[in-house]
Protein backbone atom coordinates (compact mmCIF):
# COMPACT_ATOMS: atom_id res chain seq x y z
CA UNK A 1 0.00 0.00 0.00
CA UNK A 2 2.85 2.29 0.84
CA UNK A 3 4.41 1.63 -2.58
CA UNK A 4 1.10 2.45 -4.24
CA UNK A 5 0.96 5.87 -2.54
CA UNK A 6 4.58 6.56 -3.39
CA UNK A 7 3.98 5.56 -7.04
CA UNK A 8 0.95 7.85 -7.31
CA UNK A 9 2.91 10.69 -5.69
CA UNK A 10 5.78 10.15 -8.13
CA UNK A 11 3.41 10.18 -11.15
CA UNK A 12 1.65 13.31 -9.87
CA UNK A 13 4.97 15.13 -9.38
CA UNK A 14 6.06 14.07 -12.89
CA UNK A 15 2.90 15.55 -14.45
CA UNK A 16 3.23 18.70 -12.37
CA UNK A 17 6.83 19.30 -13.42
CA UNK A 18 5.98 18.61 -17.08
CA UNK A 19 3.10 21.09 -17.02
CA UNK A 20 5.40 23.73 -15.51
CA UNK A 21 7.87 23.12 -18.34
CA UNK A 22 5.13 23.72 -20.93
CA UNK A 23 4.05 26.86 -19.11
CA UNK A 24 7.60 28.19 -19.22
CA UNK A 25 7.68 27.81 -23.04
CA UNK A 26 5.91 30.66 -24.72
CA UNK A 27 3.66 29.68 -27.62
CA UNK A 28 3.70 32.35 -30.33
CA UNK A 29 0.41 32.62 -32.21
CA UNK A 30 0.43 33.82 -35.79
CA UNK A 31 -3.02 35.43 -36.26
CA UNK A 32 -5.32 34.83 -39.21
CA UNK A 33 -4.81 38.44 -40.30
CA UNK A 34 -1.15 37.59 -41.05
CA UNK A 35 -2.29 36.18 -44.41
CA UNK A 36 -3.17 39.72 -45.56
CA UNK A 37 -0.17 41.40 -43.93
CA UNK A 38 2.32 43.34 -46.03
CA UNK A 39 5.91 43.95 -45.09
CA UNK A 40 8.75 41.87 -43.78
CA UNK A 41 7.64 38.46 -42.48
CA UNK A 42 8.12 37.11 -38.98
CA UNK A 43 11.45 35.48 -38.28
CA UNK A 44 11.06 32.07 -36.68
CA UNK A 45 13.38 31.40 -33.77
CA UNK A 46 14.91 28.04 -32.95
CA UNK A 47 13.29 26.09 -30.07
CA UNK A 48 10.12 28.19 -30.09
CA UNK A 49 6.57 26.94 -30.45
CA UNK A 50 4.35 28.55 -33.07
CA UNK A 51 0.63 28.18 -33.59
CA UNK A 52 -0.50 29.24 -37.06
CA UNK A 53 -4.10 30.41 -37.34
CA UNK A 54 -3.76 31.26 -41.04
CA UNK A 55 -4.81 28.92 -43.79
CA UNK A 56 -1.45 28.89 -45.62
CA UNK A 57 2.11 29.63 -44.53
CA UNK A 58 5.18 29.55 -46.75
CA UNK A 59 8.43 28.85 -44.95
CA UNK A 60 11.70 29.76 -46.66
CA UNK A 61 15.25 29.61 -45.42
CA UNK A 62 17.42 32.70 -44.99
CA UNK A 63 19.16 32.37 -48.38
CA UNK A 64 15.88 32.03 -50.24
CA UNK A 65 14.38 34.95 -48.33
CA UNK A 66 17.36 37.17 -49.17
CA UNK A 67 17.17 36.15 -52.83
CA UNK A 68 13.45 36.93 -52.95
CA UNK A 69 14.03 40.22 -51.16
CA UNK A 70 16.80 41.13 -53.61
CA UNK A 71 14.59 40.24 -56.56
CA UNK A 72 11.75 42.33 -55.12
CA UNK A 73 14.06 45.32 -54.69
CA UNK A 74 15.35 44.93 -58.26
CA UNK A 75 11.80 44.71 -59.59
CA UNK A 76 10.89 47.85 -57.74
CA UNK A 77 13.97 49.60 -59.22
CA UNK A 78 12.97 48.45 -62.72
CA UNK A 79 16.39 47.96 -64.24
CA UNK A 80 16.77 46.65 -67.82
CA UNK A 81 17.43 43.04 -66.79
CA UNK A 82 14.35 42.97 -64.60
CA UNK A 83 12.22 44.52 -67.32
CA UNK A 84 13.40 41.88 -69.82
CA UNK A 85 12.76 39.11 -67.30
CA UNK A 86 9.28 40.39 -66.52
CA UNK A 87 8.50 40.84 -70.21
CA UNK A 88 9.62 37.28 -71.03
CA UNK A 89 7.68 35.91 -68.08
CA UNK A 90 4.57 37.84 -69.20
CA UNK A 91 4.92 36.52 -72.76
CA UNK A 92 5.33 32.98 -71.48
CA UNK A 93 2.34 33.38 -69.22
CA UNK A 94 0.18 34.75 -72.05
CA UNK A 95 1.32 31.94 -74.38
CA UNK A 96 0.50 29.34 -71.72
CA UNK A 97 -2.94 30.88 -71.20
CA UNK A 98 -3.58 30.80 -74.97
CA UNK A 99 -2.39 27.19 -75.15
CA UNK A 100 -4.61 26.30 -72.22
CA UNK A 101 -7.66 27.82 -73.93
CA UNK A 102 -6.82 25.93 -77.16
CA UNK A 103 -6.44 22.75 -75.16
CA UNK A 104 -9.82 23.34 -73.53
CA UNK A 105 -11.38 23.87 -77.00
CA UNK A 106 -9.76 20.61 -78.20
CA UNK A 107 -11.06 18.76 -75.16
CA UNK A 108 -14.55 20.15 -75.76
CA UNK A 109 -14.40 19.06 -79.43
CA UNK A 110 -13.16 15.62 -78.42
CA UNK A 111 -15.97 15.35 -75.89
CA UNK A 112 -18.50 16.28 -78.59
CA UNK A 113 -17.01 13.71 -81.00
CA UNK A 114 -16.96 11.06 -78.29
CA UNK A 115 -20.61 11.79 -77.52
CA UNK A 116 -21.58 11.55 -81.22
CA UNK A 117 -19.66 8.28 -81.61
CA UNK A 118 -21.30 6.95 -78.47
CA UNK A 119 -24.79 7.86 -79.74
CA UNK A 120 -24.12 6.24 -83.14
CA UNK A 121 -22.74 3.14 -81.48
CA UNK A 122 -25.81 2.95 -79.26
CA UNK A 123 -28.09 3.27 -82.33
CA UNK A 124 -26.09 0.56 -84.13
CA UNK A 125 -26.32 -1.71 -81.11
CA UNK A 126 -30.09 -1.19 -80.90
CA UNK A 127 -30.49 -1.98 -84.61
CA UNK A 128 -28.24 -5.05 -84.26
CA UNK A 129 -30.31 -6.21 -81.29
CA UNK A 130 -33.51 -5.79 -83.33
CA UNK A 131 -31.98 -7.77 -86.21
CA UNK A 132 -30.87 -10.52 -83.83
CA UNK A 133 -34.34 -10.65 -82.27
CA UNK A 134 -35.91 -10.92 -85.74
CA UNK A 135 -33.43 -13.66 -86.71
CA UNK A 136 -34.13 -15.60 -83.50
CA UNK A 137 -37.88 -15.24 -84.10
CA UNK A 138 -37.45 -16.45 -87.71
CA UNK A 139 -35.32 -19.40 -86.55
CA UNK A 140 -37.98 -20.33 -83.98
CA UNK A 141 -40.64 -20.28 -86.70
CA UNK A 142 -38.43 -22.38 -89.01
CA UNK A 143 -37.75 -24.87 -86.20
CA UNK A 144 -41.50 -25.16 -85.50
CA UNK A 145 -42.20 -25.64 -89.23
CA UNK A 146 -39.51 -28.35 -89.45
CA UNK A 147 -41.00 -30.13 -86.43
CA UNK A 148 -44.46 -30.03 -88.05
CA UNK A 149 -43.04 -31.35 -91.35
CA UNK A 150 -41.14 -34.09 -89.48
CA UNK A 151 -44.32 -35.18 -87.65
CA UNK A 152 -46.27 -35.13 -90.93
CA UNK A 153 -43.60 -37.22 -92.68
CA UNK A 154 -43.63 -39.76 -89.82
CA UNK A 155 -47.45 -39.93 -89.99
CA UNK A 156 -47.29 -40.42 -93.76
CA UNK A 157 -44.74 -43.24 -93.36
CA UNK A 158 -46.84 -44.90 -90.67
CA UNK A 159 -49.94 -44.47 -92.84
CA UNK A 160 -48.11 -45.91 -95.83
CA UNK A 161 -46.84 -48.91 -93.81
CA UNK A 162 -50.28 -49.42 -92.29
CA UNK A 163 -51.92 -49.31 -95.76
CA UNK A 164 -49.36 -51.82 -97.09
CA UNK A 165 -50.04 -54.11 -94.15
CA UNK A 166 -53.80 -53.81 -94.75
CA UNK A 167 -53.34 -54.54 -98.45
CA UNK A 168 -51.16 -57.51 -97.59
CA UNK A 169 -53.71 -58.82 -95.08
CA UNK A 170 -56.50 -58.20 -97.57
CA UNK A 171 -54.52 -60.05 -100.26
CA UNK A 172 -53.92 -62.98 -97.93
CA UNK A 173 -57.59 -62.97 -96.92
CA UNK A 174 -58.72 -62.96 -100.56
CA UNK A 175 -56.19 -65.67 -101.40
CA UNK A 176 -57.45 -67.82 -98.55
CA UNK A 177 -61.06 -67.26 -99.59
CA UNK A 178 -60.28 -68.07 -103.20
CA UNK A 179 -58.24 -71.08 -102.14
CA UNK A 180 -61.00 -72.40 -99.84
CA UNK A 181 -63.69 -71.86 -102.38
CA UNK A 182 -61.91 -73.79 -105.07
Amino acid sequence: MKTLYSSLLFIFLGFFSYSQELDSLKVIEIPESYANRQGQPFMVKKDSLYRFLTSDIYLVNKKSFLALESFYKNVSNRNDMTNALLENYTKTLRRNIALESKLKINFDENDALDKAIYQRTQATLINTQKALDYTIHSLDKATNSLEIVDKTVKKQRMKGVFEKVLIAIGGIGIGVLVGVSL
